[in-house]
């Protein structure tokens, strides 16, 4: 196919495709999904900084809202348990992100989270536990993107490609009180108060300098609809953080006690559609999700207190654009859960791995303005 035989767009659908390819790009390192904490996301939906619809010397900034509430608990292979020690993880993050262009084919971005977190154990029976709370900024990101093919004389396809730094500007050892029972299973309960480190789950950084790389394309199959694909993971070489998240209860089920600072990663791809039914100025999105950290870093030890694994979700989304502003929401509804052993929990000789408590659904939703 010639150049000139190519869908032809107008600057209205760029900035929509653009909309769908790339709104939150710039993997906040702050988002989450139950008790297993995933640190990283790559573009969800809305209009973000891209360089198909962002020009040379352009800024552009962008906030973004994501909630989730997480209390059926998983493990192994997609088995739902009810576990003595079955608490409630509910997280609220808000994203604020300034792009610039520094030509019509490449932008650097730097973005810094601000979380709340309930990590609540008072379902537990005999339900006289109380909630670990955490709140503060999380980890600042800092990422570079380039177009590998010129956006503007390709428009069937394109990839983009990114790389970055996520440094620990968050706190990964916030305390809270806490009232728990140091009984083991099955005996009467003796419940103490104390004062320690908050759950992993709700911590807003995680201590360590990550180095973030990304990769993200699309492929036009007719006039208004193309097949995207993405991926993002975080690189964590630091083993530890020195941070005891299993202070209390009747002891830690792994021997090292020390809170890992795991890899992470997202993986995105499906279809998005521009004006669908006939709604101008909106465009959808439909695709899977997938997020999590795994059980072995590609860098660094693999020791520690970690709770690997990973959801699967169908990601539906819209968007609508309008003058320099775009508003974009985002429901992935999860479908499949993963609780992986850790490394720890095979040294503790056990054969299931702990479950861990996965959402049913996220919330996100944003704006962008640009200038």
């Amino acid at each position: 196919m010639s150049a000139s035989s190519l869908p032809r767009f107008t600057a209205r659908q760029l900035a929509l495709l653009a909309a769908l390819l790339s709104p939150l790009s710039l993997c906040v390192p702050a988002f989450g999904q139950g008790c297993m904490a995933t640190r990283v996301t790559p573009p969800i939906l809305g209009g973000r900084e891209d360089g198909l619809g962002l020009q040379k010397g352009q800024w552009e900034f962008s906030t973004t809202y994501r909630f989730y509430e997480a209390e059926r608990h998983f493990y192994d292979d997609n088995e739902e348990v009810v576990p003595a020690n079955a608490p409630r993880v509910v997280r609220n993050v808000l994203d604020f992100t300034v792009t610039y262009a520094l030509s019509d084919r490449t932008t650097i971005s730097a973005g810094l989270p601000f979380q709340t977190g309930r990590f609540d154990r008072r379902p537990i029976p005999p339900y006289g536990a109380s909630v670990d709370k955490a709140k503060g900024i999380g980890d600042l990101a800092v990422v570079l993107r380039r177009w590998m093919f010129d956006p503007a004389t390709q428009h069937k396809y394109n990839l983009r490609l990114g790389a970055g730094l996520k440094l620990p500007t968050g706190r990964y050892d916030l305390e809270t009180w806490r009232r728990y029972n140091t009984a083991p299973r099955g005996a009467p309960a003796n419940y103490v108060e104390g004062y320690g480190p908050a759950d992993v789950a709700i911590q807003p950084g995680d201590g360590g300098v990550g180095i973030l790389l990304a990769a993200e394309g699309f492929y036009m199959v007719g006039e208004k609809t193309s097949v995207y694909g993405e991926l993002t993971y975080l690189l964590n070489p630091r083993g530890t953080n020195g941070t005891n998240n299993q202070w209390s209860g009747p002891g830690p089920y792994v021997p090292n006690t020390d809170t890992t600072v795991p890899d992470y990663f997202v993986g995105r791809a499906g279809f998005t559609f521009i004006d669908p039914l006939g709604w101008r100025r909106g465009s959808g999105l439909l695709g899977l999700r997938i997020e999590g950290q795994p059980v072995h870093d590609i860098f660094g030890s693999d020791d520690g207190f970690r709770r690997p694994g990973y959801s699967l979700s169908v990601e539906p989304g819209v968007a609508y654009s309008f003058s320099k502003v775009n508003l974009f929401l985002s429901v992935p509804l999860t479908i499949y859960r993963q609780r992986w052993l850790s490394v720890d929990e095979k040294n503790a000789g056990r054969v299931n791995a702990v479950s861990a408590a996965f959402a049913d659904y996220n919330i996100i939703a944003g704006m962008s303005y640009r200038w």
